[in-house]
């Protein structure tokens, strides 16, 4: 039985959520549903990159720094919203 890491939630949109998995690794999921991850400068291969479902995710994105994420979040989401998937509250 898998057990999920411990993930500290950065943002909140409606179902979707951007959260921290690790130093420079942050997902985005909609509903507890992984969408997306995001990798930043600070990231280093390790025990982040063991999670399976992590690994086959559709969207992969690399940023410079952390200061971008929360772009790419809000991008994520528009992104999905306007492509019909959902509607943030």
């Amino acid at each position: 039985m898998m057990m999920e890491e411990a993930m500290s939630v950065v943002q909140r949109a409606g179902r979707w959520t951007l959260g921290e998995k690790a130093e420079g690794v942050f997902v985005v999921k909609k509903g507890g549903q992984l969408v997306a991850k995001i990798i930043t400068g600070e990231y280093t291969p390790g025990a982040a990159d063991r999670n399976e479902a992590e690994c086959t995710v559709e969207r992969v994105v690399e940023v410079g720094e952390q200061s971008e994420v929360a772009g790419v979040f809000r991008e994520t989401v528009a992104d999905r919203c306007v492509r019909g998937f959902d509607r943030p509250s």
